[in-house]
């Protein structure tokens, strides 16, 4: 009896004493060059295992692709563009920004070497990923800063992600194209040319959107406060470890010239990449300003109805 009784007690310290299981989520991206590093390397590291978190990363081209996958439960995050979440909103399907990596473009605007000036696009072609997201409408903000009436001057052709863009720059299919911080280097050696940098413009943007669902911040609202723990921590380790950040830049983007990679990884980390993620509220206002010119449903909507930064630790 002694011996069923210590053996039921061991079982039930056992049982007690197992961890609990880890939470399970679903992170689904698109394109590269603003960010993308930080959450693969916190994978990478062992980061988000560390904090409890069984985190399973999918790349996916097309924001817009990325929030269908949210509405269907497929995802509980998405990580992309600001754009995304205000259509969503228009669709009935409340989405919010819990994060932003960067509040600047960090975009050039690439085309051949014979495009002197923007008006030389006039009656040409330029490449965006897919109609709607947050390619399409940066690209639609600069042809407009330089009085370009897009679909009208400028032929906008539905052609993939930063890699894509650039294969169809090289090849000529196009004429024009915003291509990512990562691969400005290379379409440089490509005998390409940049006709503007877009952090130039005096804008703020919010770029690395990280979003949920209202229905996921509401069920499960300390899964989301662990990830954000664990996403603060995965750009440090990003910021503060240069030699695991060449080599996740070098397998996530392709670039292969270790003083690309340099000089990708400077100009992210000291110019652009927050150690906060918090979107500002002008960043924010920017989106929704240049998309309520082509939708006057956007008006209805303000900064505030966007973004819930809970999850953020509070700033001093």
């Amino acid at each position: 009896m002694r011996k069923t009784a210590a053996a039921f007690s061991i079982i039930f310290f056992l049982a007690c004493a197992a961890p609990a299981p880890a939470e399970k989520l679903r992170l689904a991206y698109s394109g590269s060059g603003s960010g993308e590093e930080v959450h693969l390397i916190g994978q990478q590291a062992g980061i988000f295992k560390k904090h409890g978190l069984d985190l399973e990363i999918i790349r996916i081209a097309g924001g817009s692709t990325i929030v269908q996958a949210i509405v269907a439960g497929e995802l509980q995050l998405g990580r992309g563009s600001a754009v995304e979440v205000v259509n969503a909103q228009l669709a009935g399907f409340p989405l919010k920004i819990l994060s932003a990596l960067i509040n600047k473009f960090v975009y050039s605007f690439i085309t051949p070497p014979d495009i002197a000036r923007p008006e030389d696009l006039r009656g040409k072609a330029v490449a965006i990923s897919q109609f709607g997201d947050g390619s399409d409408f940066i690209t639609r903000m600069a042809l407009k800063s330089w009085g370009l009436e897009p679909m009208k001057d400028v032929t906008i052709l539905q052609v993939g992600n930063s890699t894509e863009r650039l294969a169809a720059l090289s090849t000529r299919k196009v004429q024009g194209a915003i291509l990512s911080l990562a691969l400005a280097p290379r379409a440089k050696k490509l005998g390409l040319k940049v006709l503007a940098d877009l952090s130039q413009i005096d804008a703020e943007y919010p770029q690395g959107v990280l979003y949920a669902p209202q229905s996921m911040i509401d069920k499960r609202p300390e899964a989301l406060a662990t990830f954000m723990r664990a996403y603060i921590e995965s750009i440090h380790y990003f910021k503060t470890n240069r030699q695991a950040a060449f080599d996740q830049i070098a397998k996530s983007s392709g670039i292969a010239d270790r003083q690309d990679i340099a000089e990708y990884y400077e100009t992210l980390t000291k110019n652009f990449l927050q150690d906060i993620p918090a979107p500002s509220p002008a960043a924010v206002r920017t989106v929704l300003d240049q998309l309520a010119a082509r939708n006057p449903r956007v008006r209805e909507l303000k900064p505030e109805n966007l973004v819930d930064t809970r999850f953020l630790p509070k700033s001093k």
